[in-house]
């Protein structure tokens, strides 16, 4: 086996000496003064090694070690009644066995809020991120694919109604998907999302909101549906229960018409369900739901935080599949430096229109079931998982953390049947004066 490094040259031992000296210089650098100043910016930079069982996601398993070095830098400021945001990483993943798969990513994000006349608010945020497509989500017999993922968004919204028994929220998204391989570009979507809703604060901790919601999906590059137009109905539920628990929910009505004359419809209820709750003692728990289609940027928007990482609920959203995911979690101070929690992960997908090859006039979604025999209207499938974590605080800058995770996925047309295990470890050193 090959020495694992985070560049062609430089083994991890050094990468993670130059890390750890760079840190440790900026800070030296720092004056001691500039600590007890208010500043918006913090930058950390960090260095997570992982070893999984089954990198590929295949019944064949083969492992792997990924070595992930990482950069980033946040804005938060408040100026009048304006609050102005912006973060910005940059990743390099190396692979040990698979270096095929080396790739860079980035996440840019930024947004301002504000509240202005006597009774108005408004947003704005923007986003533009790269990432390697997850190899499970790429084809059965090309699990190897380096296709990187491009995503970018804009988007906003304007209340009026600020404190009130009523308000008023109007929302606006727009953004793009796109793939660097020609396999995936059946997938190249360009969305626009307006919504309309009426807000009832019943009281300072509850309110109830109401209202339509229309998306638009074009995919220029797929002839079979060619465009995807919803009309949703959405109930929401924000509820601060007591100072320690709080539940926010989303219920939504859809109807999906398909195909560039209308040909198709579907009808579908999606959605999601945060809950958290600490109670007296020293465990939180959380529990977050969701149901999505293709339509549902939730892989972007939603997920929960847990012991310093984001979780995403939802996986592999895909074309004709509804997936519903339950996320539980419980997590508890050992010391005032160490923290340690468990999660358990339930993804179910529908895949509610697996296409008969012979039948079919796109080859490229073709290519995604290739490798099965059975090509039904229906296919059902499910991933469990299984995580303990813990971190620790070494110093006000620097943080380690560990994880052991459990998985396993059962069969359907798209996916194959695997099970494996991972290990993470990683540091971070975080200069916030």
């Amino acid at each position: 086996m090959k020495s694992l490094s985070t560049s062609s040259n430089m083994p991890v031992p050094r990468a993670l000496a130059w890390a750890a000296m760079a840190c440790c210089g900026v800070l030296v650098a720092m004056p001691a003064a500039v600590h007890a100043e208010d500043t918006p910016l913090s930058l950390t930079l960090s260095q997570n090694l992982r070893r999984d069982s089954n990198l590929l996601r295949t019944t064949d398993a083969q492992s792997d070690t990924v070595s992930t070095t990482a950069v980033q830098g946040n804005f938060n400021k408040a100026y009048g009644r304006q609050v102005y945001r912006a973060s910005a990483r940059f990743a390099r993943a190396r692979y040990d066995q698979f270096s095929r798969l080396d790739n860079d990513a980035k996440d840019l994000n930024a947004g301002v809020s504000s509240q202005f006349a006597s009774n108005w608010s408004a947003s704005l945020n923007a986003g533009d991120s790269t990432s390697l497509n997850a190899p499970q989500d790429n084809p059965i017999n090309n699990r190897l694919l380096r296709n990187i993922r491009h995503y970018r968004s804009l988007g906003g919204n304007v209340q009026y109604g600020n404190g009130g028994t009523w308000a008023i929220l109007g929302t606006f998204d727009n953004n793009r998907q796109n793939y660097s391989e020609s396999l995936f570009q059946f997938q190249n979507s360009r969305q626009s999302s307006q919504g309309l809703r009426l807000i009832y604060n019943a009281s300072d901790l509850l309110n109830f909101g109401v209202g339509p919601r229309w998306v638009r999906t074009r995919y220029p590059n797929n002839s079979s549906i060619g465009e995807a137009k919803d009309k949703n109905l959405d109930f929401t539920v924000n509820w601060q229960v007591t100072g320690l628990s709080n539940l926010n929910a989303l219920l939504s009505r859809r109807e999906t018409e398909q195909g560039l004359t209308g040909g198709r419809r579907i009808q579908a209820v999606t959605g999601s369900l945060g809950w958290g709750y600490t109670p007296r003692g020293r465990i939180s728990y959380g529990l977050n739901l969701t149901r999505a289609t293709n339509a549902d940027r939730f892989q972007e928007a939603q997920g929960f935080t847990f012991l310093g990482g984001n979780v995403r609920s939802v996986q592999n959203v895909a074309l004709d599949t509804i997936t519903t995911s339950l996320n539980l979690s419980a997590s508890a101070p050992i010391t005032g430096k160490i923290s340690t929690g468990l999660s358990y992960g339930f993804t179910r997908y529908e895949q509610t229109n697996a296409r008969d090859r012979s039948t079919s006039n796109n080859a490229f979604v073709d290519q995604f079931i290739i490798g099965n025999n059975a090509f039904s209207s229906s296919s059902n499938s499910h991933l469990q998982s299984l995580s303990w974590s813990t971190n620790y605080a070494a110093y006000r800058w620097l943080g380690v953390n560990c994880s052991l995770q459990f998985y396993k996925q059962s069969a359907d047309v798209s996916r194959p049947r695997y099970n494996g295990h991972a290990v993470d470890c990683g540091a971070n050193f975080t200069l916030d004066p």
